[in-house]
């Protein structure tokens, strides 16, 4: 099969590589050394880490290029391990940077073997400040989500619920393994699901997010009376600014009552 086949309507070209996902936010490099440790091949974004341009790095010895002489006895024994054993390592280590600083990055390296019976040791490598400010903000999310008084929910462009946090839960009446992959009207079988469902088709069309939506409904927990529920809606978009397509919803539930809020007087203020 030729490579022109590989891509399907694609006219023989590959399809156009997305940016400002997680990777690229990462600036992960790769490198790849030989079994003599000289680099044979790096990656564009070895750059940005490292400082060296392909054409400075290529042909070199990896450690004397990025490694401080106080570690290039541990340097050259990790690499050793990984080349006779087979074994892979991970962890952070101190590089050398192109304008003489030093910083620690995170490292992932295995050995390969080659058609020939040569051996190579490719490398991943991310900034280890750039990778920890990640996953704190990524757990400050999850945590922020997980414990939030108000319900949210993530859906696909079908209506099905990707995410919910443990509020929807309570409020839906379904543990989240009962709602994920399931459609909004299924799961929301308790109450007349056809205006939600509407109100979700119109964002991700519009862009246009629709916030406080008034519904009035039991709740799976409470069924012996209505509750005036208060719904938002958003449209989703990804770090590189390319719509999902997806809506996200948040419910709650300003009060619990037989009635809709009142509309607002003359002049928009609530007495």
């Amino acid at each position: 099969m030729g490579s022109a086949e590989l891509f399907a309507g694609g006219a023989g070209r590959a399809p156009e590589a997305p940016s400002g996902g997680l990777i690229d936010l990462l600036s992960v490099s790769a490198v790849v050394l030989g079994a003599r440790g000289r680099v044979v091949f790096w990656s564009p974004q070895a750059r940005q880490i490292f400082g060296y341009s392909a054409r400075e790095a290529l042909g070199r010895y990896a450690a004397r290029l990025m490694v401080d002489e106080q570690h290039l006895d541990l340097v050259t024994e990790l690499f050793s391990q990984v080349m006779s054993e087979g074994s892979s390592w991970a962890g952070a280590f101190p590089v050398r940077h192109k304008d003489g600083s030093t910083r620690l990055v995170e490292f992932r390296n295995v050995r390969l073997e080659g058609e020939h019976g040569d051996f190579y040791a490719p490398g991943i490598a991310a900034d280890q400040a750039v990778l920890q400010r990640m996953e704190r903000d990524l757990a400050l999310s999850a945590r922020l989500v997980s414990q939030s008084p108000i319900g949210l929910g993530i859906l696909d462009p079908d209506l099905r619920y990707l995410v919910v946090n443990p509020t929807l839960e309570r409020i839906n009446g379904r543990p989240a393994d009962r709602q994920v992959g399931r459609p909004v009207r299924e799961v929301l079988d308790f109450m007349d699901a056809g205006p939600v469902e509407a109100a979700m088709r119109r964002v991700p069309a519009s862009g246009d997010p629709l916030v406080n939506q008034f519904t009035l409904a039991p709740t799976p927990s409470d069924p012996g009376r209505e509750h005036a529920w208060s719904a938002s809606y958003y449209r989703l978009e990804e770090a590189r600014g390319r719509c999902s397509d997806s809506p996200s919803n948040s419910w709650t539930s300003p009060n619990s009552t037989a009635r809709p809020p009142r509309p607002p007087r003359r002049g928009g203020v609530l007495p």
